[in-house]
Formats: C-alpha cells, sequence, structure tokens
C-alpha cells in the first residue's frame, strides 16, 4: 500500500446540494473487512441525479447509490478481505450498505469476506483507462434481460422483436444485447439529441431509432418492450402496453417508486421490478406479461466483461461515453442536470484525481 494521506478529495450530497473538497483521510477505517478503492473513471448515472432531487426511494439493505459506478485500483486491502493492493476493480453497489461515495479519489467499501467477493469485482485483462466503459450498468442490463429469458422460459431472443422506450446509456445497452441474442430492435425517444447521438456513434441504424411521438404508428408490433426511462411514467408504460402485441412481456426497468401501478389494472410495477417477478394482466384487450429486473451480480459482471471481450464489435460500450469532465467539475455538472440546465446524451465520466 502506498502512503496514506492525512486529507482526500470526496464530493458530498446533503439537502439535495453536491459540494467538493477536502476531508480527512479516515485512518480509523483502514480495517481487516475493508477494502480502499482509488477510482481512474467514474459515471454519472441518472440514480444519482434521482437522489439530488429526493426523487428516489433508497433500499436500507443496499443503501443509496450516489457514486456507484467506477473503475479502479485496490488502494487498501484488509487482512480479511481477500483482495491485495493493485487489483484492477469496479463496484456492485446491490451487496452492502457499507461504503462511501465513488465521486472521490477513495472510496471505502466495508463487508464479510463473501460480500466483499461479491461487491468489489476484479476487472480482468489489461486496462490503461484509454477505451474506457463502466462495467455496473451494462452489468444490470446483462441480468435484465437474462432474467427474462429465465423468467419466459426461452431460450434465446431469436426471431424476435424487441422495442425499447428510452434512448439513454441504458436503452442502449439493451439494443445491443437484445441484438446479440437474436432479436431486431427499434428503440424510441423523446429528445432528438440521443437519437442522433446513438445513429452518429454508430450504436444503432438510421431504421432502428425512431422518435416517441412514432411510437402510434406500431401498434401490437412487439414480442417484447422494454421500459428503460429514467422515470417509467404512467404515461410511457401505457405506450409500452400500446407497442406490445398480444402475449408479449413489457420489462419493466426504468425508475419507479412504491406505489407505481401499470395502468388500468392492480399490477404493482415497484414490487415486480424490485421482486424481479413475472405476473399477467389484461391491458386494452390484450394478455401482457409484466416483468422486472433489479440489480446485478458478481456473475453478470463476468458475462459482461466475456461479451465485451469476444463480441467487441456487437458491443461498442466505449462509444456511449459523449464527454469527460474533472472531479472538481463534477458538483457544478451534476447540479446542472438536476435543474434541468443541461442534460448531455450518453456517458458522462468523471476523471480522478490526478496522482502525484
Amino acid at each position: 500500500m502506498s502512503t496514506v494521506p492525512s486529507t482526500y478529495e470526496t464530493t458530498r450530497l446533503r439537502d439535495g446540494v453536491v459540494s467538493f473538497g477536502a476531508h480527512a483521510f479516515p485512518h480509523e477505517a483502514l480495517g481487516d473487512d475493508t477494502v480502499v478503492i482509488r477510482p481512474d473513471h467514474m459515471g454519472i448515472c441518472r440514480a444519482d441525479v434521482k437522489e439530488i432531487l429526493g426523487s428516489r426511494d433508497v433500499p436500507e439493505d443496499r443503501g443509496p447509490l450516489f457514486g456507484h459506478e467506477l473503475v479502479g485500483s485496490v488502494f487498501f486491502a484488509g487482512a480479511r478481505s481477500g483482495f491485495e493492493a493493485g487489483d484492477t476493480v469496479t463496484l456492485n453497489p446491490n451487496i452492502t450498505p457499507h461504503r462511501t461515495t465513488g465521486f472521490a479519489e477513495y472510496v471505502f467499501v466495508r463487508g464479510s469476506k463473501e460480500q466483499l467477493e461479491q461487491a468489489v469485482v476484479r476487472v480482468p485483462g489489461p486496462y490503461d483507462g484509454k477505451d474506457v466503459w463502466m462495467p455496473e450498468p451494462f452489468a444490470c442490463i446483462v441480468h435484465a434481460l437474462r432474467k427474462l429469458l429465465e423468467l419466459t422460459r426461452l431460450d434465446s431472443l431469436g426471431g424476435k422483436r424487441v422495442g425499447i422506450v428510452g434512448a439513454g446509456c441504458a436503452g442502449l445497452m439493451f439494443a445491443m444485447y437484445a441484438r446479440h441474442l437474436g432479436a431486431s430492435v427499434t428503440v424510441f425517444n423523446r429528445g432528438g439529441a440521443r437519437r442522433a447521438f446513438a445513429r452518429e456513434q454508430g450504436v444503432l441504424a438510421a431504421d432502428e431509432i425512431r422518435p416517441l411521438s412514432e411510437a402510434g404508428a406500431y401498434p401490437d408490433a412487439f414480442d417484447v418492450v422494454v421500459v428503460a426511462p429514467t422515470v417509467a411514467t404512467a404515461e410511457l408504460l401505457e405506450t409500452a402496453g400500446r407497442l406490445a402485441r398480444d402475449g408479449a412481456v413489457v420489462l419493466v426497468y426504468g425508475g419507479t417508486r412504491k406505489g407505481d401501478r401499470f395502468p388500468g389494472g392492480p399490477v404493482d410495477v415497484d414490487a415486480v421490478r424490485r421482486g424481479e417477478l413475472l405476473t399477467w394482466v389484461d391491458h386494452a384487450g390484450k394478455r401482457l406479461g409484466v416483468s422486472g429486473a433489479y440489480g446485478c451480480f458478481k456473475e453478470d459482471y463476468e458475462e459482461g466483461f466475456r461479451l465485451r471481450a469476444e463480441h467487441p464489435e456487437a458491443f461498442p460500450l466505449d462509444r456511449l461515453v459523449s464527454r469527460r469532465i474533472a472531479l472538481a467539475e463534477f458538483p457544478d455538472f451534476v447540479m446542472d442536470i438536476a435543474a434541468g440546465r443541461t442534460d448531455p446524451p450518453g456517458k458522462v465520466l468523471v476523471e480522478a484525481v490526478p496522482r502525484v
């Protein structure tokens, strides 16, 4: 382990305000059950913005997500952690709530050896910080479609038509993975900037990305409809119901809150999503499955790494990066997103504090 500093740079989220500055390094936290990660890159997620706005329900078993997308190296590994200093790792925030924000020079993760093995995931192969992509959101998409196949008892999506509502990073990753599993895809998005970004980056062909206003031209067209915006509003769920054919499945991935209902019925979509369930509803004269997925596991990260390594042309995840900013710029930048003053497409990466 390198020399332990007396202070470190970190962000704080308090009462809807993000700040950045130097704080005392918590030497007392360097216990046998702790791993300290020094991030190289951090990704801004819409869940971060929702926590600033107070519009996200925070589960007690895993804590807040503010600053959960990162790739870096182990700075300190406790004697019972199972890790070594220098290991290249990423973070699974779905395991232990005992961790600090990833928008910092150091991230402290505490848990049993078994928890740390799941929460701190080793990144295979060389990592030079050039071809950067965020493993955590991709692992969640891998988990969601694998869960869908499990729940529907399908071996693949071969021959299926998949409609995706939302062309943020999640929607574009769903498109990549669904195509790899054999499906044809059509992505719908309200704003033109995200549609243009997907085309310009070569992530989607021109006929695979459509304005949301054109969804009415695709009634009963899809075998699977994925709802992947920041918030799965009643309006977007209604749109998904219209896009789905009789017998199709609507996979709810976008943000939900306690008590959210599928339009016109008693199904609690938040419970379905967090419980990773599949339930059937009668909607607009059709029988639809409503499904959901939440979080991911270590094996989903490992499958994501395998897919990216073996099929780089199918998973150009680095093309989702639209901008890089310094950690010191992050508070103002993310507060502008929360206030609606900016809305960047793709993934914004936050660069680590320069190392001396």
